[in-house]
């Protein structure tokens, strides 16, 4: 009996065992069964529109098995393109809670839930997130990149200014530009409370930053102006040309007026002819006509001004070749056709937007450094064209 009883030991330690896996397999089968089924309901009550019922599921169906992480993130960012952010919310808040998390799936659920809060337009938890997110490989640019677009619209300058030393060791040259002009804000509010050396440092760094912003050139030269320096002022506006041609006809004006307090009218009409060959600027062009009429002829300017439209025509130019016709005649009857002619040029120019932004399109008849609407900055500039310069 014994020795029966030792042949059957094997027999029952193997069926143990094999009763064992079988009862494992079940296990596993039946959680597979049951997150299947909260799936199942929870995409039921989605597309019913039964959400709140429909995130009770899915986070539910998380608890089960890690695999799901994706399709949580792939749901939070569905209910936040709607504009659903409270539930986005909802669910990458839980996500932040979970402890079988990666680390990369710990960073990109605080990074989403950040998102969450900036859309919110709760900047100052958004604020929290980023910052904790400056060191990561995968999302530190993305948040620092957030965390100016917060500090813009709060106007905290020197928040922003405080990250430098990331932004530098990112190398990534808009974010340079972004905190350039930082610095062109913190410059104005100096220049308004005349802070002569503070503007010139100010503007300094954010040249360093961005050796292209050509807002800081020309906040540089409104404090050379202020200070009667009127050739650093001129030197400024002959370095936008070079930075930014686009922009440039905004300054002709003022740098204008500049050399003809420093008396150096001689070098400024050369330059602006120049700039007209380099870039048909109408704004250009009209300003060496003035020159051409005062030092040569009113019939020689008149050519120019023909060939140029030939050339490249814009209504700005056509009206001004208008005015050179009603100065010149002496028929009332066609002086006042003229006239007529040049009101209804100027009335059409008038309701035309000055000003396109390069990066989103918005147009408006005012300049700002930050477009209103994509809020990037020194993108608006004079609009090109038959209707612009």
């Amino acid at each position: 009996m014994f020795e029966l009883l030792f042949l059957l030991l094997p027999v029952a330690v193997g069926y143990g065992w094999f009763m064992g896996r079988n009862s494992i397999k079940q296990k596993d089968q039946n959680a597979k069964d049951s997150l299947t089924v909260k799936y199942s309901t929870g995409l039921n009550y989605l597309l019913s529109n039964q959400q709140d019922k429909a995130m009770e599921y899915l986070l539910e169906a998380l608890k089960v098995e890690d695999d799901t992480v994706e399709a949580h993130f792939a749901m939070a960012n569905l209910f936040r393109r709607r504009g659903e952010l409270d539930r986005a919310l909802k669910v990458h808040e839980y996500l932040v809670r979970q402890p079988m998390l990666s680390d990369k799936e710990k960073q990109q659920a605080v990074f989403e839930l950040g998102r969450d809060f900036y859309s919110a337009g709760l900047y100052d938890r958004a604020e929290k997130l980023f910052l904790k997110l400056l060191k990561s490989d995968m999302y530190g640019i993305k948040s620092l990149t957030y965390l100016l677009h917060i500090f813009q619209s709060t106007k905290d300058w020197h928040k922003g200014i405080d990250l430098e030393k990331s932004v530098l060791k990112s190398k990534d040259k808009k974010l340079k530009h972004v905190l350039a002009n930082f610095y062109c804000e913190l410059a104005n509010i100096a220049i308004q409370e005349d802070e002569y050396i503070k503007e010139l440092e100010l503007l300094q760094k954010a040249l360093t930053l961005d050796p292209k912003s050509s807002r800081a050139n020309f906040l540089m030269a409104q404090v050379f102006e202020n200070s009667e320096q009127f050739n650093n002022a001129c030197r400024c506006y002959q370095e936008i040309f070079y930075q930014d041609q686009e922009f440039f006809p905004d300054v002709i004006d003022k740098m204008q007026q500049c050399y003809e307090r420093s008396d150096n009218n001689d070098e400024f009409y050369p330059f602006i002819k120049q700039v007209f060959d380099k870039t048909g600027s109408t704004t250009a062009l009209i300003k060496y006509l003035e020159y051409v009429e005062s030092t040569s002829s009113k019939e020689k300017a008149e050519e120019y001004i023909l060939s140029a439209l030939n050339r490249r025509p814009t209504i700005r130019g056509f009206k001004y070749f208008v005015k050179m016709q009603l100065n010149e005649s002496n028929d009332d009857k066609t002086n006042k056709s003229l006239d007529v002619i040049k009101e209804l040029v100027a009335a059409y120019l008038k309701i035309k937007p000055r000003y396109s932004c390069k990066n989103c399109g918005f147009n408006s008849t005012v300049h700002y450094w930050s477009c209103p609407s994509c809020h990037d900055w020194e993108q608006l500039k004079p609009v090109r064209g038959l209707e612009g310069e």
